[in-house]
């Protein structure tokens, strides 16, 4: 990942996250919290899609939701990752791609088939 100055998540990010965060699981109306405040900090430098939401905190990363696409082995995953202070906190989306080549964007929301990991 590339470390860059913190912005707000695209348009389709942020589109993305709600998605991802349309399924239930045990903590994820906080997470839901966080993500109206959330930040990209880093993007991945192969350019693929994938972005970070924060920077050199934090204690392990749990893999929380898993999204695929139809008609192919392409998805992506949220995760997270435990602040000694704060608790659980939203990580990143990370893509994960089988093709030749990665798309410069997340897919379209309505793409993805959700579920809690």
């Amino acid at each position: 990942m590339t470390a860059m100055d913190p912005r707000p998540l695209t348009r389709r990010e942020q589109e993305v996250l709600e998605a991802l965060l349309s399924v239930d699981f045990p903590g994820v109306d906080n997470l839901r919290r966080q993500a109206n405040e959330v930040l990209v900090v880093g993007e991945c430098s192969c350019g693929c899609p994938s972005v970070d939401f924060q920077r050199g905190r934090g204690l392990g990363m749990t893999i929380r939701v898993n999204a695929g696409l139809p008609v192919s082995y392409d998805g992506l995953f949220l995760y997270t990752i435990e602040d000694p202070d704060l608790g659980e906190i939203l990580g990143g989306i990370e893509w994960v791609g089988v093709g030749e080549t990665d798309p410069v964007e997340l897919p379209e929301p309505y793409l993805l088939s959700v579920e809690p990991a």
